[in-house]
């Protein structure tokens, strides 16, 4: 079964590298657990860059990173699946199928002896449904240099991919992860003809990058979406792109993800396939935050808090899956070209990303080892994020018929966030709501007048002022007390929150002496501010935070334009839902943004 064969590098022309080993790497992610297990002395060499298990230990890539995920690739009866190994040293390998809610199979138990050269190694010819990984055990001392899995035989589909990465005034970033993607192809040409990068820089301040097949191409500011758009305009407009992959600027990924993306889609007789890449916070780089999501009156991440050590969590993960109103991140989300049928909305940025998912009918596919690493998205929270949020919920539900809400569900949507802030002393953020609903209101005319949202971003920035984070916030530990989420609960606490407005009608010497402290990722908690006269919210590691004190005009001040502002959204409610399903057809069309491009 085992054979001596070249490099990959002299692979016949009908066998694709679908996946490659990927090793920790500090500036990434460098969680063993995602990577491999072991048992005694085993592991990953980062300064010769390989694996290795010394004599009687063992190595397992039953892992997040490094489990193959065969049942994703939609292989043909002419298509075999082989691994190839680069090892030195004498072992025992298995190759081991694992499926969801089934037992698992050995599909390979060989003993190697590897001079540093290449063993292929032919998987039985049976289907593959579920996640296949190597397990090696050492003889003697035994070094790992590549475990490669290769598809031989036809592949479906001739894929032509263009990356685009949308940047404002961040060229550090793009510099970092063209670099990155460089080091990648100049190891692994044999994908690079099938890859093409562009940067559409918004803020001026990018003008080349250390990547030969990328372009820089310069654009007026219209956020995220007009620069994602711009990028997939420039794909469509030139033809060569089957498919386009939106990148943020700023995300680490490992660029083997580009691999695997194109390995799919390689295989897939499925022409509305776009893969969305998953997501893990800086914070906890163990935890998934989201195998993508699905939208109804909010976000709702697919698998979140999944612990990527436990190889049971992985194997739920990589799971076929449907969900109704599922969306992808457009820090990595590729799709088809040719299935685009409605265009970005002009959101600028937030929400844009959902708004073309659930416009165009993809099938969303997550694949293992494809994700995106991202700070966490409570550092990001602000009166302008609410904002941008809220105008978002509003317009999908406005635009969308599975989405659509009677005028007391979107009454109830809109006073639960806005009671939320305002009854916790958050009240530039409910301010802040307030704006995105007198902006939603307004129509087509606010959106194609305020592409750039400039001045909208100048007042939010204006507004900000308690809940601007700052570092280090300097405060007095002696005079807080500890969040606790079973404070204030009950029915007879929830009945004089509610007759007290959460506090703001009591006399001051109804209230503690001590503030109560937050940490970040809990912001507005109502039931934990009542009766505080001020709340704090902390990151203790970066000393970064804000605080908020009880201003009783404000809050009532608030209320009363919140009132004024729901009823004019109830008054026009139905012509809202008629204008906003039009405006998909009008405002979110290449030809709209070919005229707002051609303005700039």
């Amino acid at each position: 079964m085992a054979s001596d064969k070249e490099g990959a590098s002299h692979l016949a022309r009908n066998s694709v590298i679908v996946q490659k080993l990927i090793a920790p790497d500090p500036l990434i992610n460098s969680e063993s657990g995602l990577f491999f297990h072991t048992r005694r002395l085993a592991g990953y060499d980062g300064e010769t860059g390989n694996f290795y298990a010394l004599q009687g230990a063992e190595i397992t890539f039953d892992s997040y990173f490094n489990a193959l995920p065969a049942h994703l690739l939609d292989l043909q009866a002419t298509n075999r699946m082989q691994v190839h190994v680069k090892a030195t040293g004498r072992c025992i390998l298995e190759l081991i199928l694992v499926r969801h809610g089934k037992s698992g199979d050995k599909l390979v138990h060989v003993i190697l002896d590897a001079q540093g050269d290449t063993k292929v190694i032919e998987l039985p010819d049976m289907p593959l449904e579920g996640l296949v990984y190597a397990r090696f055990v050492a003889v003697g001392d035994l070094t790992i240099e590549a475990v490669d899995y290769v598809v031989t035989g036809p592949v479906r589909n001739d894929v032509k991919l263009t990356s685009v990465i949308t940047t404002f005034r961040r060229d550090d970033a793009v510099q970092k992860t063209s670099a990155r993607l460089q080091r990648y192809f100049d190891r692994n040409p044999d994908i690079l003809p099938d890859f093409d990068l562009l940067v559409i820089d918004n803020g001026g301040e990018t003008d080349s990058i250390g990547f030969p097949k990328g372009r820089v191409i310069k654009n007026k500011n219209y956020g995220g979406a007009g620069g994602f758009t711009r990028g997939l305009m420039e794909a469509a407009d030139l033809g060569r792109s089957t498919h386009v992959l939106f990148m943020d600027d700023d995300a680490i990924f490992f660029p083997e993800s580009i691999r695997r993306t194109l390995a799919v889609l390689y295989f897939s007789a499925n022409p509305k396939l776009a893969v969305s890449g998953s997501m893990i916070t800086e914070a906890h780089k163990w935890r998934l935050w989201e195998a993508s999501a699905t939208f109804d009156r909010r976000c709702k991440p697919i698998h979140n808090g999944r612990d990527l050590r436990k190889f049971e969590d992985v194997i739920a993960v990589s799971q076929v899956e449907t969900f109704k109103s599922r969306y992808g991140g457009w820090w990595y989300f590729c799709f088809p070209v040719e299935a685009v049928k409605t265009w970005p909305f002009p959101f600028f940025v937030r929400g844009d990303d959902i708004y073309f998912s659930l416009s165009n009918d993809f099938d969303i596919l997550t694949i293992p080892g494809v994700v995106s690493h991202q700070d966490d998205f409570f550092a990001k929270q602000s009166p302008l994020t609410m904002y941008l949020d809220m105008r978002y919920h509003l317009v999908l539900h406005l635009t969308f018929d599975h989405l659509k809400l009677d005028r007391k569900g979107i009454t109830k949507m809109m006073r639960s966030y806005f009671d939320r802030f305002n009854d916790a002393y958050h009240y530039e953020s409910a301010e802040a709501l307030i704006m995105a609903v007198e902006d939603v209101l307004k129509g087509e005319a606010f959106w194609e007048g305020n592409l750039d949202l400039a001045e909208r971003r100048a007042q939010l920035a204006a507004l900000t002022v308690n809940e601007k984070l700052t570092t280090p916030l300097i405060f007095g530990r002696e005079e807080t007390t500890p969040h606790s989420p079973k404070r204030q609960k009950g029915r007879w606490r929830a009945l004089q929150r509610k007759l007290s407005f959460n506090g703001h009608a009591l006399p001051d010497r109804f209230f503690y002496s001590k503030a109560v402290l937050f940490p970040l990722e809990v912001r507005a908690h109502t039931k934990d501010s009542f009766r505080r006269r001020s709340t704090i919210t902390f990151d203790q590691s970066s000393q970064t935070g804000y605080i908020c004190r009880i201003d009783r005009d404000r809050y009532f001040a608030n209320r009363k334009r919140f009132k004024a502002v729901m009823k004019r959204l109830m008054d026009n409610y139905d012509d809202l839902q008629a204008a906003y399903r039009e405006n998909r057809e009008k405002l979110a069309t290449k030809d709209a943004w070919r005229e707002r491009f051609s303005r700039s």
